[in-house]
């Protein structure tokens, strides 16, 4: 989830990747985190479902999303920005745990396990699009 200051369309403030890190990534890469990012959503919404189709798009998304940011590089970053990513790498791997429980891995801890690590790793998106945004702000 990215913020962006100009914008007239509600799913690219909240879709689209608008910092640093994404023009250094190839436009391949910043369809991959859009993608994911819906798949990710639907999948955790649909869970009210409870339907196993929406647990395989919901872990496409966390495995997607997770690629995403291990695919970029951090070298010609700043420190900052290699924060971000690797507050995307963290977040991407809470998504992916919370994927692996949605599939009852965790069944013993109870069914609403997922959701702990779905919010984990929401703050932590969260969390590193505001140092994308902050750093954003500082350059200009």
């Amino acid at each position: 989830i990215s913020l962006a200051r100009r914008s007239s369309s509600y799913l690219r403030i909240v879709l689209t990747p608008r910092n640093r890190v994404a023009r250094i990534m190839n436009k391949q890469y910043k369809y991959l985190y859009i993608v994911s990012v819906l798949l990710l959503l639907s999948g955790a919404a649909l869970a009210v479902i409870d339907h196993p189709v929406f647990d395989i798009i919901y872990g496409l998304g966390a495995f997607g999303y997770t690629a995403y940011y291990l695919l970029t590089p951090t070298d010609e970053l700043t420190g900052t920005l290699r924060r971000a990513v690797r507050m995307g790498v963290f977040s991407g791997l809470l998504f992916l745990i919370s994927a692996a429980a949605r599939f009852d891995t965790f069944a013993s801890f109870g069914q609403g396990l997922w959701l702990v690590f779905l919010a984990l790793g929401l703050i932590y998106m969260i969390y590193g699009n505001v140092l994308l945004y902050i750093d954003e702000r500082k350059k200009q």
